[in-house]
């Protein structure tokens, strides 16, 4: 079978895990400090908080940011439910926006229309990995005084104008990193934050632990002395040893899995081009490097007589493994009650259309062929 996700984990990594294993130390600890410090070299930032997953970041992230009851966040439909669900929990309210029919990515237009004196902060999420207009994201923040939180689950390695995401603009920005199986970097699960600001980075790593100000490891290596405090209401958030080797491995490799990510799309482009049922995303900018994290494709169902789950059906049916990244939030259950009326034609349309299909290091050209001959026969077979 060909999933439409698998993880690149070497052997390398494998025996490190087991060394950490040894160590007699497997929870957060060294490991996860070389981790934060590696990460932040290789985006350029001052500061990268490690955390158990990209959700547990926005968390804490709208903690530190003290987000009030009512105060806005705008971000895209076309999203994982995690933004706006930390949000949500933080008291705030998601004003949904919508997205580029052709790239997926943030439409700053609608983001504009959307502002309100209550908008604290605009999320953007750097869909598929491919960069957001962040020059215009930041502009449009400055102008109305706004907090901008990257959702860069989808981003590790890519690049805006040349600079790594992560690479934050200002002092009350930050990024959100995920480290899921199916991401270009993965530690299992786990997350990362960056920021420039000194301040931030503090209270992000005590949000992230309990609200406790010193690290566990570094108590324990002071034997007979509790040095901590607790400063503030905390969660318990943190990355593992185990988890930060992993991180270590597929950082020090990602440069060579996304160019590899990017060959095979450059390949499906190439063998889905005129197929009557389906369009690629046009989604890379000119001077932008695309992470290629995954690759959707947008349906015509108007040239199909079946609808997406037969076509998902049959595409299982030929060992060919897909997903839906991701179908709009504000239908779902909560925030249509919560936000009644909220009507976002581009992304209700593009939800039923959108489909992800295979893409990650170790596909073959064999596989390219036989994802895309699997199209062409859907589209002889049941195309109108």
């Amino acid at each position: 079978r060909l999933p439409f996700s698998r993880p690149c984990i070497g052997e390398a990594a494998a025996l490190e895990v087991a060394d950490v294993v040894r160590s007699g130390w497997i929870t957060s600890g060294p490991k996860v400090a070389q981790f934060e410090r590696e990460f932040a070299a290789a985006v350029g930032s001052p500061h990268a908080v490690a955390l158990c997953s990209a959700t547990a970041g926005l968390d804490v992230v709208f903690q530190a940011m003290d987000l009030k009851p009512g105060d806005e966040v705008i971000t895209p439909s076309i999203n994982w439910v995690s933004g706006p669900n930390m949000v949500e929990l933080n008291g705030g309210r998601t004003v949904f926006c919508e997205v580029h029919a052709r790239s997926l990515n943030i439409d700053l237009a609608d983001v504009a229309r959307r502002i309100t004196p209550r908008t604290r902060a605009i999320m953007p999420v750097h869909f598929t990995g491919a960069p957001v207009d962040l020059a215009g994201v930041r502009a449009l923040a400055a102008a109305h005084g706004l907090i901008v939180v990257e959702d860069a689950a989808h981003a590790a390695g890519a690049r805006h104008q040349g600079v790594p995401i992560g690479q934050v603009a200002g002092e009350g920005h930050v990024a959100v990193f995920s480290f899921h199986p199916t991401k270009n970097l993965t530690t299992a699960e786990g997350g990362m934050i960056t920021c420039r600001s000194d301040d931030l980075a503090a209270r992000l790593r005590l949000l992230r632990f309990h609200g406790i100000r010193k690290d566990a490891w570094k108590n324990h290596a002071r034997s007979g002395k509790d040095l901590y405090r607790v400063e503030r209401p905390g969660r318990k958030y943190n990355l593992t040893d185990i988890q930060a080797v992993l991180g270590i491995h597929q950082l020090r490799d990602l440069e060579r899995m996304n160019a590899e990510r990017a060959a095979l799309a450059a390949g499906y482009y190439r063998r889905l081009a005129g197929n009557p049922i389906l369009e690629c995303l046009d989604d890379a900018r000119p001077g932008d490097t695309h992470s290629w994290h995954i690759f959707v494709v947008l349906l015509r169902l108007e040239r199909l007589r079946i609808d997406r789950a037969a076509l998902v059906d049959i595409l299982e049916g030929q060992g060919i493994g897909t997903a839906l990244h991701f179908p709009a939030v504000h239908p779902q259950e909560h925030y249509a009650r919560t936000y009644p009326g909220t009507s976002l034609p581009v992304s209700e349309t593009l939800s039923e259309r959108l489909l992800t299909i295979p893409l990650f290091p170790g596909m073959t050209a064999a596989d390219l062929d036989r994802v895309a001959a699997a199209f062409a026969q859907i589209a002889q077979e049941h195309g109108r």
